[in-house]
């Protein structure tokens, strides 16, 4: 049993009136309605990286608003359709699964020279804000316009594109960007009438099929070993080069030494030319002037002798002259005399051989004493009939006529000359 505290005959005051729930909280709940239920079904905030189009369901007019703020629009009349702008990624690669794509989207291809190829890309893009009613016009709301533009015309680009190169081209980069360079040009020419803009073509890898990757695979070592093999006779052409090099600045030194030292014999060699000819010069004319003092000497020596020459000559021929006549046999007379009055008379005594000679004494003294035997009789005729005894003394007698005839005077004047 509830127990009340109210006085009995006093009725309970509701809290709120009907009055006040009619005219004040009914009011306040509508104002709320309005102000969230407009804010999603009669305007939208469009932030600074989108673009707004409102498309008229009854005109079919279409319109872009490409700025930032609050954008207002009538439900059911018109469709209001928000695009993001900023730049986007639409990658093409065997890494991109999805339900429509299990196995990927990769470009597949096929080369000039007939090999199969797979080429992961991604795309990068964004929309032209001014056109971007034209991308809901083709594709509708969403991100169809990827798969429907984009990657349907990146996929045929490229494969035309890169189906100009060969198996052995594909490696190379600069062949590679070339081709990429080239598609995104052409992408653009394709996109932007659809309010898209390619702004890069990133490419990630390339695939060959598995027996075509051993071939290459093969095909890259041996250019491996080649660029290895060309990379080392290229550094042998350098090291040979640089001992070249060295050795022609070395001869190149030598040759400048040598140089410089035959310009140094070839100025000493001058110099000494330079030295011996001054010489000789300075010789030749010291023996000039040598050879004239010489000359006039001689020739003042000759002069004086001959001046004496001349006196002399001049004194005999007078001297003749004087000694013509009697006075010159008077002279000689008078010579004679004098050179007498000196002389020294010297004689020279004779002997006999025997006694003479000592050992003919010996001789003759042993023959008597019948020590040395007799010579035969013949032999004493012979010795006898030529006179060997008298002819040394007729030799000696002929001094002995000369120191007799020492007295004349003509011998006299000669010995005591």
């Amino acid at each position: 049993m509830e127990k009340s505290f109210n006085p009995k005959g006093v009725k309970k005051k509701p809290v709120l009136s009907k009055k006040m729930v009619f005219f004040v909280i009914v009011p306040i709940a509508l104002v709320v309605l309005l102000v969230v239920g407009g804010r999603r079904l009669t305007w939208k905030e469009i932030q600074a990286d989108e673009v707004a189009v409102i498309i008229n369901n009854i005109t079919g007019n279409i319109k872009t608003i490409d700025r930032a703020g609050a954008v207002v629009y009538y439900p059911f009349i018109q469709d209001l359709y928000i695009l993001d702008k900023r730049e986007q990624e639409a990658p093409m690669a065997s890494s991109n699964i999805s339900a429509d794509f299990p196995q990927g989207n990769p470009i597949i291809l096929k080369t000039r020279d007939g090999g199969d190829v797979s080429i992961d890309l991604i795309i990068q893009y964004k929309l032209i804000s001014k056109v971007a009613g034209k991308v809901v016009q083709d594709t509708g709301f969403g991100e169809e316009f990827k798969e429907k533009w984009i990657w349907d015309y990146a996929r045929t680009i490229c494969r035309y594109e890169f189906g100009d190169l060969t198996i052995s081209q594909f490696p190379d980069s600069v062949k590679r960007e070339e081709k990429i360079r080239t598609s995104t040009v052409e992408l653009n020419s394709l996109l932007n009438p659809h309010g898209i803009f390619v702004t890069s073509l990133n490419f990630i890898d390339y695939r060959y099929y598995r027996e075509y990757a051993e071939k290459i695979h093969e095909r890259r070592l041996a250019d491996k070993e080649v660029e290895e093999q060309v990379q080392r006779a290229s550094a042998a052409r350098k090291n040979q080069n640089r001992v070249v090099t060295e050795e022609t600045k070395k001869l190149d030194v030598a040759i400048s030494r040598f140089r410089g030292t035959l310009h140094q014999m070839e100025i000493d060699a001058n110099a000494e030319s330079d030295k011996i000819r001054d010489a000789g010069k300075a010789y030749l004319i010291k023996a000039r002037l040598d050879a004239d003092a010489e000359y006039d000497r001689l020739e003042k020596h000759a002069a004086s002798i001959l001046a004496v020459k001349k006196a002399e000559a001049e004194g005999i021929f007078a001297l003749k002259k004087a000694l013509e006549g009697a006075g010159g046999r008077n002279l000689v007379k008078m010579e004679y005399a004098r050179r007498l009055r000196n002389a020294k008379v010297i004689g020279t005594p004779v002997l006999k051989a025997s006694e003479e000679i000592p050992q003919l004494r010996i001789m003759e003294r042993l023959k008597k004493t019948g020590e040395i035997a007799q010579p035969p009789a013949k032999e004493e005729e012979t010795s006898h009939g030529g006179g060997g005894h008298e002819a040394p003394s007729s030799v000696h007698g002929e001094p002995s006529g000369h120191g007799e005839s020492s007295g004349h005077p003509a011998a006299a004047g000669h010995s005591g000359h």
